[in-house]
């Protein structure tokens, strides 16, 4: 066995500091299930976006929408899809230097000269910031250092891939230092519009980030300002039809069928619709657009007994996105140049999908802004009682107009076509009081309790608007698109007042192990429908979501420190989850409460320094999850059903080796990271299923130890395998999002102080 043998010369592993509590302390005494990655981890694995996170964490997932806007976090079966309610907020919240960032595709940014990420598992209702109910991504950003160093980093790849990224930091005096940071990342789409020669999922991406540290050496305040910029743009997504394989129903498969009648089977093409609007006779293609600046200002003081912190943060944010929900409609016979088809062609091959065949593209813009200020108070020294207080308030204004046009090749279903738009606008204050208390009842034992008061207000006001009937085909068409019923304006409102404790219990009999078990409560507050089809269907939100949580966990250290087995077992129980998909009865996305749902799991990760070279991280989470009484406004009982989106099984191992090479010691490092998922339902009904799918990646280093640089060859997804991000199952089809091929390259960087 290679401990046994390597035992003598292994390395002691490292402990992280986390700050999911709102105090410095060990991942390994820190009562709370965190996997914790180091900005070091990050860089191995490339993980530029929760899209690479949610593939290389275990518990953790991605919702990526048929919206690039619409990217939402699982954490423990937790999630919503094609959430962009104006006044809707994510199950598993995302917070930034301690800033809450309600809308996650809207201000979407990579991580780059990251110190860590904690992913947080389990519903935080107390300390992190704002209460969540699933979970959490806590993103911590490298601070300056008075030291003089920086590094730079360059890169390429297939897909003509570029990346470009550094820092330099260093102290101006003995009181103040600066940080700046900035990372450029570019690539070629992994798929190709066939029609308009043109590629999808392509990326153009800048980010940059200043701070100043003012901290003197004698104490007294301190303070921390940082300034962010991020803005990235694409020729949009691609979406692919593929049948769902089942018989029976109402299933004419119109998209699928028209890819096959073109000879289309490669899923990284699509023929996504231009999109003329009324009063625009210039034609629209897919396109992302998104641009964010935020502003962090960290205040502190530390008094007799206590310290003093003022976390004060702003955000202004604009995201535009025109995207073709089905990928593909009548434009296909637009281009015979391409194709060499018409119509005709089409409804002889297959009478009853032709009928069927229509486009329905949505243009989605949003300007977003949100303040939040949080005040704590906080026991400092060492005494038997320890405790923490504090004040937040967070305010979310979101502007949102949303673009509907449909056509309708046949004119047999008039309601699917026209054009109609939403002009949406929503605000959000949150205000929260909260504490705890930690009391050392023994030297083993240590109970704390905690409590936050949650008042959450939603309100706004939303326009309907008939902006045209009928389309090209059927300009005379007097029906208007469905789901808009007629035009309308109303203004919504509901406030929600809710209590959410927690109590905890430590046990630590030695140095190497630690035991917790907690009970704590999450709450999120209800929200209303994005694109309502009338003003009664406006005016009411979905219930709050709340869940209880009962965990037992366990973080150990053995074998002499080379061995670490972190675990913990949990059983949540949820009352009105939230439920959103979208319904092809009205071609609109439905939010609805399941009466109760229960998740029950057990989590567990293992670190081995099984030498001073080789390290070996296996982590792995079993789920049994259950929507325990949910009939859904369709009718269909998905009571007993499982949790959309969940795989029962999530298993990952990576293995760092690293040895000399020549002359150079400890040169050459291997990574080799391989992430596995079970198959999950991608809807309540659980009738669309992903099948089981494993992803590997991996890096090899070259930095000889006294120089100051390096290179890498790195590959993700090597085996190329083809995997979904996404579906929506509607007429007979999973209409459905692919993650990226096969992808490799090379980095080179640089680094001095």
């Amino acid at each position: 066995m290679i401990l046994g043998l390597a035992a003598a010369q292994a390395q002691v592993l490292e402990e992280i500091v986390v700050t999911a509590q709102k105090r410095e302390v060990g991942l390994q005494s820190a009562p709370v299930a965190i996997s914790a990655l180091t900005g070091e981890a990050l860089e191995k694995s490339r993980i530029f976006t929760v899209d690479d996170l949610a593939a290389s964490v275990s518990s953790l997932g991605l919702t990526g929408g048929n919206s690039p806007v619409d990217l939402e976090l699982n954490i423990r079966g937790i999630t919503n899809t094609r959430l962009d309610s104006p006044s809707g907020e994510a199950a598993v919240g995302t917070f930034v230097d301690e800033i809450y960032i309600g809308r996650n595709g809207g201000m979407n940014t990579d991580f780059y000269d990251i110190e860590r990420i904690e992913v947080i598992r389990g519903p935080q209702g107390v300390l992190l910031g704002k209460s969540v109910v699933g979970g959490a991504l806590n993103i911590v950003t490298a601070r300056p250092e008075f030291e003089n160093s920086g590094s730079f980093t360059v890169g390429g790849g297939n897909f003509d891939s570029r990346l470009i990224s550094g820092y330099l930091t260093g102290g101006f005096s003995e009181a103040w230092a600066g940080r700046l940071s900035f990372q450029s990342r570019q690539h070629d789409g992994y798929a190709k519009d066939v029609l308009h020669d043109r590629r999808l999922d392509d990326l153009e991406s800048l980010q940059f980030r200043a701070q100043l540290l003012y901290q003197p050496a004698a104490g007294g305040w301190s303070a921390r300002l940082v300034v962010d910029h991020n803005n990235d743009e694409s020729n949009g997504i691609n979406v692919v039809a593929v049948s769902d394989g089942q018989t029976g129903g109402f299933r004419p498969r119109p998209w699928s069928q028209m890819r096959a009648f073109l000879g289309l089977t490669d899923p990284y093409e699509s023929v996504p619709e231009e999109t003329i609007y009324a009063g625009n006779p210039s034609p629209v293609q897919q396109y992302l657009d998104r641009e964010s600046t935020g502003v962090m200002l960290s205040v502190e003081k530390e008094f007799d007994g206590f310290a003093f912190t003022s976390v004060t943060g702003y955000r202004d944010a604009r995201a535009d996105n025109h995207y073709d929900q089905t990928g593909g409609g009548p434009d296909i016979f637009d281009y015979p140049e391409v194709f060499g088809v018409t119509f005709g062609d089409f409804l002889a091959f297959n009478p009853l999908a032709a009928t069927f065949f229509f486009s329905e593209p949505v243009n989605e813009e949003a300007d977003i802004s949100a303040f939040s200020q949080e005040l704590r108070l906080a026991s400092t020294g060492e005494s038997r009682l320890d405790w923490i207080l504090g004040l937040y308030f967070k305010r979310d204004e979101i502007d949102k107009v949303d673009r509907f046009v449909g056509e309708n090749i046949t004119g047999v279903l008039p309601t699917l076509s026209g054009e109609s738009h939403w002009y949406n606008y929503g605000d959000i204050t949150n205000f929260a009081a909260f504490g705890q208390v930690g009391w050392q009842l023994a030297d083993t034992f240590k109970v704390k309790v905690g409590l936050r008061w949650t008042s959450d207000k939603k309100e706004g006001d939303i326009r309907g608007v008939q902006v045209a009937t009928g389309d090209r085909f059927n300009p005379a068409d007097p029906v208007p698109l469905t789901p808009l019923q007629g035009p309308y304006e109303t203004e919504y409102g509901a406030t929600w007042k809710k209590a959410t404790p927690q109590a905890t219990l430590e046990y630590t009999p030695n140095d190497d192990l630690f035991l917790y078990a907690t009970v704590s409560t999450g709450f999120k507050g209800g929200y209303f429908q994005d694109t309502p089809n009338s003003a009664f269907a406006a005016s009411f939100p979905t219930r709050p979501e709340e869940v209880i949580n009962y965990e037992l966990g366990l973080k150990s250290d053995f074998a002499g420190g080379r061995v670490r087995l972190n675990a913990a077992g949990f059983f949540m129980d949820y009352t009105d989850l939230q439920v959103e998909q979208t319904n092809q009865d009205c071609l609109c996305n439905l939010t609805e409460n399941a009466a109760d749902a229960e998740i029950l799991g057990v989590e567990a990760e293992l670190t081995v320094a099984a030498s001073d070279r080789l390290l070996i991280n296996l982590s792995g989470t079993l789920l049994d999850t259950e929507y325990v009484d949910f009939v859904e406004a369709s009718g269909i009982d998905s009571s007993g059903n499982s949790l959309q989106r969940t795989p029962e099984a999530q298993f990952g191992i990576s293995v760092d080796y690293t040895m000399n090479l020549g002359e150079w010691g400890d040169a050459l490092s291997l990574y080799l990271g391989y992430y596995w998922q079970d198959k999950l339902p991608w809807q309540p009904a659980n009738l669309n299923f992903e099948d089981s799918y494993g992803l590997l990646n991996g890096r090899i280093t070259l930095a000889p130890e006294d120089a100051p640089w390096s290179v890498s060859v790195w590959g993700k997804n090597i085996t190329d395998e083809l995997y979904r991000t996404n579906i929506i199952p509607f007429f007979g089809e999973e209409v459905s999002r692919y993650g990226p091929p096969a992808t490799y390259g090379v980095e080179l960087r640089y680094a001095f102080d």
